[in-house]
């Protein structure tokens, strides 16, 4: 018996991250891969600091300090400047 799967509507750049994710090469880089993106994904979704967040609103609940913030977001820039380097 065959079911019908639904594709939702996916933007290019979310099929491109769901085909990386596929690609990985073997199982323990995917889980920790996985593991990362929804550590990263909480982040964004639940900021914490005293500042404002990138929407320009406050972060909410303080929990930890700006600086903190704002170590994760140069620690994701030096990811991206070494993945333009290749």
């Amino acid at each position: 018996m065959s079911q019908s799967i639904d594709r939702p509507e996916l933007s290019a750049a979310e099929w491109k991250l769901i085909q990386d994710l596929r690609a990985l090469p073997d199982e323990p880089l995917r889980n920790r891969v996985h593991a990362a993106l929804g550590e990263l994904l909480y982040f964004f979704q639940n900021p914490k600091c005293q500042g404002v967040g990138v929407d320009g609103f406050p972060c909410g609940t303080p929990r930890s300090s700006c600086e903190d913030c704002h170590q994760i977001w140069e620690a994701l820039d030096k990811v991206a400047e070494r993945s333009k380097k290749g």
